[in-house]
């Protein structure tokens, strides 16, 4: 009479069942890690795609830059035209007149100064949630591979121990 004469089908049915368990829940966990590599992957390209868009853009080039610009130089043209009528009306000397300008080309040397420190500091901030979204991103990747290696340990474990089991059963059933 054989060994496996004379075990018994149930164990052999829940064997089967808890390998074809194993199995599927391998097969779907695989499907959910590459899901998720695919969704991590298109953010991180949509993360570079955006810091890109922003980092290498001319700050002086955007709405906001360019309607403080504008917004200036309307001003300073007033002041300007201003300026000049008070000097015919009042007979100011050139002099007064080049001053007012120089005053003028003054605000502006330190506006478009002021925008380049706000542009450095806006770049900055980019650079700075460029990092952090990716350093984000490379955690849950990191978080990913742990839960896989940690999944492979315990099916190791798992798998050893039920070979372990098994022939603990069958030394068992030898002297039983």
């Amino acid at each position: 009479m054989g060994l496996l004469d004379n075990l018994n089908p149930l164990n052999a049915v829940g064997g089967i069942i808890g390998l074809g368990a194993g199995i599927y829940g391998a097969y779907k966990s695989g499907q959910e890690r590459k899901r998720m590599e695919r969704y991590l992957n298109q953010q991180d390209a949509e993360n570079k795609a955006w810091y890109n868009k922003e980092a290498y853009s001319d700050y002086t080039q955007r709405a906001d830059t360019q309607n403080l610009i504008r917004n200036l130089r309307q001003n300073l043209d007033r002041q300007n035209k201003i300026a000049n009528d008070t000097a015919v009306v009042t007979g100011a000397t050139q002099e007064q007149v080049a001053a007012q300008k120089e005053r003028s080309n003054n605000v502006i040397a330190d506006v478009y100064s002021n925008i380049g420190a706000q542009g450095q500091q806006y770049k900055d901030m980019i650079t700075n949630r460029y990092l952090a979204m990716k350093n984000n991103l490379a955690n849950q990747r990191m978080g990913m591979m742990e839960g896989a290696a940690n999944s492979y340990e315990n099916l190791m474990s798992n798998g050893l121990g039920a070979v372990g089991d098994a022939f603990k059963n069958l030394g068992d059933y030898k002297t039983a």
